[in-house]
């Protein structure tokens, strides 16, 4: 395979598959009235956004090359000190199965303790995960992004979200007040 499609190939088609369901999401009924935002926007969006970041880094990889390397017998170019000249960092792959345990533990989580407080732990123990280890900073930033999706999903998006049970439900049931959502 040709170098220059192995650079862009992942993307391009990710793009594809994108366009494709952009394509079937303009299938989906809405019989949402005037001023309402239908089952079929949020879809679209995230596909627009997914079709831009899938064509800039297509025509970022091509329009940035890796340069090839000396050949045989030649002298390498004296180093200028840039990014290019830094090694590249060590795979870690304790960290990579820490994401992805989290990701899995989320799921499983959040039916019981609810949206808002396993996003929140989500959010604060996966830079912790990843090398962060300020825990009131990790801990700001768990609980500040976890109140922004709930605040957006379910006062913009009018999307449900699961409230867990038990006293995570209590939770969920007085922050959706303070909120302003019945």
């Amino acid at each position: 395979m040709p170098k220059t499609l192995r650079l862009v190939l992942p993307h391009g088609l990710m793009l594809a598959a994108s366009v494709l369901l952009y394509w079937a999401a303009t299938k989906i009924e809405s019989n949402a009235g005037p001023g309402r935002i239908g089952p079929d926007a949020w879809p679209k969006a995230i596909l627009v956004f997914m079709v831009l970041l899938c064509a800039w880094e297509v025509v970022r990889r091509l329009a940035m090359r890796p340069r090839l390397g000396p050949r045989d017998g030649e002298a390498a170019p004296p180093a200028e000190g840039g990014e290019a000249d830094q090694p590249p960092p060590a795979m870690q792959p304790g960290k990579l199965a820490a994401g992805i345990g989290l990701v899995f533990a989320y799921v499983i989580a959040v039916p019981w303790v609810g949206f808002f407080v396993a996003t929140a732990l989500f959010l604060a123990a996966f830079p912790w995960f990843g090398g962060l280890r300020r825990p009131l900073l990790t801990g700001a930033l768990g609980l500040a992004g976890s109140l922004a999706l709930v605040v957006v999903f379910m006062r913009v998006a009018y999307i449900s979200l699961p409230l867990g049970v038990g006293p995570f439900q209590a939770l969920s049931l007085a922050l959706l007040k303070a909120i302003g959502v019945s």
